[in-house]
């Protein structure tokens, strides 16, 4: 089952796939990817739409935006099949 936040452990499998890149000296400082990850999985779970996200996770359009990035760029294929190797998803 996708869990919500995810834990530390979960975390230590898939957190190396999302870090940010770094701030490259101009702009708004980069959001917190696990913060970003639980956003996404809250929208998931709870089959809500992004716009119904809770102010605790941030923008609705940072998330959306992580998310349609990650899917394209096969990071969240990548984040369900760790999880799901480890017996953490069903």
């Amino acid at each position: 089952m996708l869990q919500c936040p995810v834990t530390d452990d979960q975390w230590l499998l898939v957190g190396h796939l999302i870090q940010p890149q770094g701030r490259q000296g101009w702009g708004r400082p980069a959001r917190d990817p696990r913060t970003i990850l639980d956003a996404i999985l809250w929208v998931i779970v709870n089959e809500e739409r992004w716009h119904r996200l809770p102010p605790r996770f941030g923008p609705p359009q940072t998330a959306y935006m992580k998310w349609l990035q990650w899917r394209r760029s096969g990071v969240m294929e990548q984040i369900i099949a760790i999880l799901s190797s480890e017996g953490r998803l069903e």
